[in-house]
């Protein structure tokens, strides 16, 4: 039996991980993932770039969850959850590996760094 809450919690994410550790910390959740294209929120840092992230996916699932007759006296009180990370490798924000072989050199590219120190 899950933690109950005092208001509704949505998991706005497809990761398994952060499903993993609400759960094993005991919550009852929903699991919302957001329709967006990453690839179209830019930054150069890092910081600025996962919040963009995070909040495009919060902003993506809070107009899925107001459609409707929806009346805010009426709302269930909710917690979403989103989050996004990047990895960043010589300065450099590395886009997440679209198959094997880029995920590959990603690491091929990591470790010969690390090698070289």
């Amino acid at each position: 039996m899950g933690r109950t809450a005092s208001f509704k919690i949505i998991l706005g994410s497809s990761s398994s991980t952060r499903k993993q550790i609400l759960a094993e910390m005991g919550y009852d959740f929903t699991i919302m993932t957001a329709d967006i294209d990453e690839k179209e929120i830019r930054s150069e840092n890092p910081e600025e770039l996962v919040v963009a992230l995070a909040q495009a996916k919060a902003d993506a699932i809070i107009s899925r969850l107001q459609i409707g007759d929806f009346r805010e006296k009426d709302a269930e009180p909710t917690l979403l959850i989103t989050a996004d990370q990047v990895v960043v490798h010589g300065g450099v924000i590395r886009e997440k590996p679209s198959d094997a072989r880029s995920y590959e050199n990603l690491l091929k590219d990591i470790l010969l760094a690390m090698h070289q120190r």
